[in-house]
């Protein structure tokens, strides 16, 4: 329980009595992560919900929707994707590569993927949102994401000889990998069926190959990778969605 109220509290900005912060503990409750996504995936859906009885709107929804997604988290994932896109994006050396995404300033590599991110996440929940009164892949999307961030951490190294993610990383083992899996799959299947799991397929496939393929850029994933994957692994799933719908 401590590790994964630690794992709300790092992963979030939802209220949580205040832990010190143990790394081994978080890294081990990394298998509860999609759980975090529920969480998420609840406070959104219901969002829609309240927003649907104001506006007409899906475009407007989709906006705010968005926006009380970057409150819940506090834009952590998103900060991890614009570093991750500076850093890969220099074609540097891979020891020049981790100093630029460790660099706090945004680049214009990073600042072109936020945008492209926003333009494709906005058009297609708006989509999702038309389709579906009752768009249950509010609910899922967060918990498959986070699902990608975890399948990541069982099946790449980390990339730094130390950081914060070294534990989260190492911390997470195939069993713990398999135990998120079944937590995502079944949620995803209850609510919106085969094309959940067909998003679960696609993000998986499309999350092995982003963790090998940082592991010949940079020598592994690092926690900027870890917030990446969630954050690209979102738009996968509301793109299966507006393909299914």
């Amino acid at each position: 329980m401590k590790g994964f109220l630690l794992l709300l509290q790092f992963m979030t900005r939802i209220p949580t009595p205040k832990m010190e912060y143990e790394p081994k503990k978080l890294g081990k409750a990394m298998k509860f992560f999609p759980v975090i996504g529920m969480i998420i995936g609840v406070i959104l859906y219901y969002s829609f919900i309240v927003l649907n009885q104001f506006f007409d709107s899906p475009e407007v929804i989709a906006i705010l929707i968005i926006l009380i997604e970057i409150i819940l988290t506090g834009g952590l994932h998103l900060d991890g994707l614009a570093d991750t896109f500076d850093g890969i994006f220099s074609y540097r050396s891979k020891k020049r590569m981790l100093e630029i995404m460790k660099d706090s300033r945004i680049g214009s590599n990073g600042a072109l993927s936020l945008i492209i991110y926003f333009a494709l996440k906005g058009t297609l929940l708006k989509e999702v949102i038309s389709i579906d009164e009752s768009p249950y892949f509010l609910l899922v999307m967060p918990v498959i994401a986070r699902f990608n961030s975890t399948l990541n951490c069982g099946v790449g190294k980390y990339a730094r000889p130390s950081g914060m993610g070294k534990h989260i990383v190492e911390e997470t083992n195939m069993i713990g990998v398999m135990i998120s899996l079944a937590i995502t799959a079944a949620f995803s299947y209850y609510f919106i069926g085969m094309t959940g799991i067909y998003a679960l397929v696609v993000v998986s496939i499309l999350g092995i190959y982003f963790a090998k393929l940082m592991e010949r850029k940079i020598g592994g994933i690092t926690g900027d990778t870890l917030g990446a994957v969630v954050e690209m692994s979102t738009i996968i799933v509301l793109l299966v969605g507006a393909i299914n719908g």
